[in-house]
């Protein structure tokens, strides 16, 4: 008889078996939701600290253009200025030339003279 009011007070007894399963199962669902949870985040991290590595390398490699860029700019400026002081003395020693010549033609025509 007491075996009977056992099974009258649990007609069920492994529906208590099968919620301690489900139980278990949902919560080692949960721990793998939770571990691919945890490790998308550590990945997420680690591609925004590459990004962010790879955008302070760019901003660095673009101020290196910048400063060569300047270089460059003074320097063509340098080389113009020079240039055209080339000019100059190439235009200043062609006039003292002519005038060189005009003084000898003219020293030479006074020696003729006398």
């Amino acid at each position: 008889m007491e075996q009977r009011e056992s099974s009258v007070s649990n007609p069920h007894p492994n529906l208590r078996e099968d919620d301690v399963q489900k139980t278990e199962a949902f919560r080692r669902a949960a721990e793998c939701s939770r571990a691919v949870s945890e490790n998308s985040r550590d990945s997420a991290e680690s591609r925004r600290e590459r990004a962010e590595r790879e955008r302070k390398a760019a901003e660095d490699s673009r101020q290196v253009a910048e400063v060569d860029r300047r270089a460059a700019e003074e320097n063509r400026r340098s080389a113009e200025e020079l240039r055209r002081a080339a000019y100059k003395t190439s235009v200043a020693v062609e006039e003292l030339r002519a005038v060189a010549e005009e003084a000898k033609s003219m020293l030479d025509e006074a020696k003729k003279a006398q």
